[in-house]
């Protein structure tokens, strides 16, 4: 029977994992939202999509 400090330890190694990798894929997502406003920014030749999406992350602070 595995006892309650295995539990634990695989418990961390999970957390530690995970924070990880999600410090890994948030800058990843980031620049990839940031190249599709761009993107649509360069089509329609304007930088009200840029200045939205900039008024929306002040906001959210």
């Amino acid at each position: 029977m595995v006892d309650i400090t295995s539990y634990i330890l695989i418990g961390i190694t999970c957390f530690c994992f995970g924070l990880i990798v999600s410090s890994r894929i948030a800058p990843i997502q980031y620049c990839r939202k940031l190249t599709l406003l761009v993107r649509r920014s360069i089509s329609t030749k304007t930088i009200a999509l840029v200045l939205a999406e900039y008024e929306a992350m002040k906001a959210r602070k």
